[in-house]
């Protein structure tokens, strides 16, 4: 797979049968760091990442927005976050690192990253409610964090379009920083799901064809483990492990081999019998020779 392609996946193209309490994200920056995408990661293990790159204060401005009630399908069509869309493709080239997860399983705080930028970097902050429609004209000087907190998207209808409008609201948050030096932090929470609605969502079979085989294989992994899991729990402790190991094994014959040796080189030494006579001095006068 190219990574045109893992882009195109990492930004929501998803198979059908998704992760339905996960949610994508999006960490892009004007600075170079190593970028990665991935289809699947814990929040907890998402924000070490995370900081790890953003605790050198690489940018002037951080952009952290927060888009809740959203799930990777609502990013799979084109007209969803056209701008964002087009930053992670890369057709944006004062982008020079992206990292992006397709479904982050729990919820990253953006409190936590606007927090520790605060306190490592010395930024200010800036808070913005989207729902208003309105931000300040001027930021101020770096470094500054920006909050842009957006509502969250309707259950049913409308969904696409308010994401377009959300997508616009950012892009012109970002085209008014005074800085080429920036980093956008987007995180989002899982949808909630009204009672007795279909969960069901129609999809873009040109944007996802890769992506169902890529969580076919994910699917199919954890449906293994949890069937050795449960297999396990039904074994005995000596089925389960092995406790007499072939290095243990050979390590006993050669124990043994060598055990005997000894024993047989100690009882040849306590098997030896000499007088006392022998170790003493034969004083008696003798003959002498003859020439």
């Amino acid at each position: 797979m190219n990574p045109r392609q893992l882009l195109l996946l990492a930004l929501g193209a998803v198979a059908v049968e998704g992760f339905t309490d996960t949610s994508p994200f999006v960490l892009l920056s004007t600075s170079d760091f190593p970028s990665s995408s991935s289809s699947l990661k814990s929040a907890t293990s998402l924000l070490s990442d995370v900081w790890e790159k953003l605790k050198t204060c690489p940018s002037d401005y951080y952009i952290v927005a927060s888009q809740p009630g959203v799930h990777a399908a609502d990013y799979s069509g084109r007209r969803a976050a056209p701008r964002l869309r087009e930053k992670v493709l890369g057709k944006d080239k004062a982008i020079r690192s992206n990292v992006t997860v397709t479904e982050v399983a729990g919820v990253l705080d953006p409190l936590a990253i606007g927090n520790g930028l605060r306190d490592e970097c010395g930024a200010e902050v800036t808070e913005i409610d989207a729902s208003t429609g309105s931000y300040p004209s001027d930021f101020g000087k770096g470094p500054r964090v920006i909050y842009v907190t957006f509502p969250a998207l309707p259950l049913r209808d409308q969904r696409a379009q308010q994401l377009s409008d959300n997508d616009g609201f950012l892009s012109d948050i970002i085209d008014r920083i005074p800085s080429s030096k920036y980093s956008l932090v987007y995180t989002t929470s899982p949808r909630e799901s009204e009672e007795g609605e279909s969960t069901s969502v129609t999809y873009n079979s040109d944007d996802i064809k890769d992506q169902e085989y890529l969580h076919q294989d994910l699917k199919r992994d954890f449906g293994e483990f949890a069937r050795q899991e449960n297999a396990d729990s039904n074994q005995s402790l000596f089925d389960k492990y092995q406790f007499f190991s072939p290095g243990i094994f050979m390590g006993a014959i050669a124990l043994f081999v060598l055990v005997g040796i000894l024993y047989v080189g100690i009882s040849a030494l306590l098997s030896l019998e000499v007088s006392y006579a022998a170790f003493e001095k034969d004083t008696t006068p003798g003959q002498k020779k003859q020439l």
